[in-house]
């Protein structure tokens, strides 16, 4: 644990693996404490955060807000930051569950946080989720207007306009196009400066590199599927812009390919030499089609080398078609390094669990390169 009032603390709730803290450690902040209810996010948030007191619990019951009051026990924190489950308010969540926006206990989630955050009582917070959120009406209940309800309650002053809270990580400095909202608050002494923190976060987007997917992981080992291994020593490249914030170590952890059979090598094969859809491999390869491909025109996707990579998603870990890699010549879909890559995640950073938790875990967290570009306005402003 660390000393009592010497540091900048912060909290994370629905922390994930650690993304929040990754970012925010970049600007001076430690963590003072995170919570998730997931066991193998804990653990890799417990190896990278060694200080950090890591509760695995559920945050929404009454068991967890008491431990919560006992570790902090008059500790000033300096901020909140959380990642919301965003599952039920993504595209993907509501076409899979046409229920989602009633029944789904995970729609009210922010309720708790916002108990969690008047225990707390720090100078500012931020939360992240998709842009479904600022839509979502569960039971005829806009979400978001009561969220910013419950923020003014507790005393925190909020961004009027939602539009303004929509940043696109691709625009800063991560090589991927992920839209989310940020919802960041801070305590009426900083009122009159919220609009400024949103509007520098803005600004910075004007003179920003776009990186791509070449960008993050053209120097990593090439690999057919099955091959690779949990560590391996990194053979030194001259590095790119974007490498020498994250490639900053001599080994790679997480780099194991996925197995596949030979029928689903060709299709990515095809698909990556190509850079074709799957209506295109029917016209040429139609014994490599196995989905309708005009309702899974998407199901196949390869990211290329030349953009930012797609959005890096929760169930990676099932749906890797949607990850092909550009090198035809590999054959298969993105290793867990490769994700967080593109995640912006740098190359110490080591997942812990079977591969199916470190696919979850990338595809949960918040880009620690987008987090480290809010917490540096936060506390430029709010000190």
């Amino acid at each position: 644990m660390y000393q009592k009032n010497k540091d900048k603390y912060i909290i994370d709730l629905f922390s994930g693996c650690g993304g929040f803290a990754e970012g925010f450690k970049k600007s001076g902040y430690k963590s003072y404490l995170a919570a998730d209810f997931d066991y193998w996010s804990c653990q890799t948030f417990k190896n990278r955060f060694k200080k950090t007191d890591v509760i695995n619990e559920d945050i929404t019951t009454t068991k967890f807000k008491k431990i919560l009051k006992s570790k902090i026990n008059g500790t000033p924190i300096e901020g909140v930051v959380a990642g919301l489950p965003c599952q039920s308010f993504s595209s993907v969540g509501r076409a899979q569950d046409k229920f989602s926006m009633t029944k789904d206990k995970r729609n009210y989630f922010y309720k708790d946080f916002f108990e969690c955050l008047k225990i707390i009582n720090p100078n500012f917070f931020v939360f992240e989720n998709v842009k479904g959120i600022l839509s979502a009406k569960p039971n005829g209940i806009k979400i978001f207007d009561d969220i910013l309800e419950f923020s003014k309650k507790l005393g925190y002053v909020t961004l009027d306009d939602t539009k303004k809270m929509v940043f696109d990580t691709s625009e800063y400095g991560v090589p991927q196009t992920r839209k989310r909202v940020f919802v960041i608050g801070v305590k009426k002494k900083y009122s009159k400066l919220i609009s400024k923190i949103y509007e520098e976060l803005i600004n910075i987007q004007k003179d920003k590199n776009i990186f791509t997917v070449k960008d993050a992981i053209s120097d990593l080992p090439k690999l057919k599927p099955g091959e690779g291994v949990e560590k391996t020593k990194l053979i030194k490249k001259n590095k790119n812009k974007y490498l020498k914030k994250i490639a900053n170590s001599k080994f790679i952890f997480n780099h194991v390919a996925r197995n596949h059979n030979e029928r689903d090598r060709q299709r990515y094969k095809f698909l990556s030499k190509n850079n074709w859809e799957l209506r295109d491999l029917k016209k040429t390869r139609p014994d490599l089609i196995h989905h309708n491909p005009d309702h899974f025109k998407n199901r196949y996707t390869v990211q290329r080398y030349d953009l930012p990579g797609k959005t890096i998603v929760s169930h990676l870990y099932k749906d890797g078609n949607l990850f092909i890699h550009p090198d035809y010549k590999q054959e298969r879909t993105f290793t867990v390094r490769e994700a967080a890559r593109v995640q912006s995640f740098p190359d110490d950073f080591v997942f812990l669990g079977s591969r199916t938790e470190q696919y979850k875990q990338v595809g949960n967290a918040v880009p620690p390169i987008m987090a480290e570009k809010i917490s540096k306005v936060i506390k430029k402003y709010c000190g």
